[in-house]
């Protein structure tokens, strides 16, 4: 999802801080106690949300796990 810098903007504060406006978190899917990377490229910076987990990140990758483990149990 591409949004309009015109569409959401912000200001920065004292200590450079700056609150997300709720369209952007929203698009983002964060929300306060997340943690954000920032990269900067081509002057413009990215903000993508940090994982606190990777459980279940590769669900469905290998097909069905438990089907696998039974295969695997019943050769024993």
């Amino acid at each position: 999802m591409t949004m309009s810098l015109s569409d959401d903007s912000t200001t920065i504060r004292k200590r450079n801080q700056l609150t997300l406006p709720a369209g952007v978190a929203a698009a983002l899917g964060v929300g306060e106690g997340d943690v954000l990377s920032i990269e900067v490229e081509g002057g413009a910076a990215i903000l993508r949300p940090v994982r606190r987990s990777y459980a279940g990140v590769l669900e469905g990758v290998y097909g069905d796990a438990d089907a696998f483990v039974k295969r695997e149990r019943d050769e024993w």
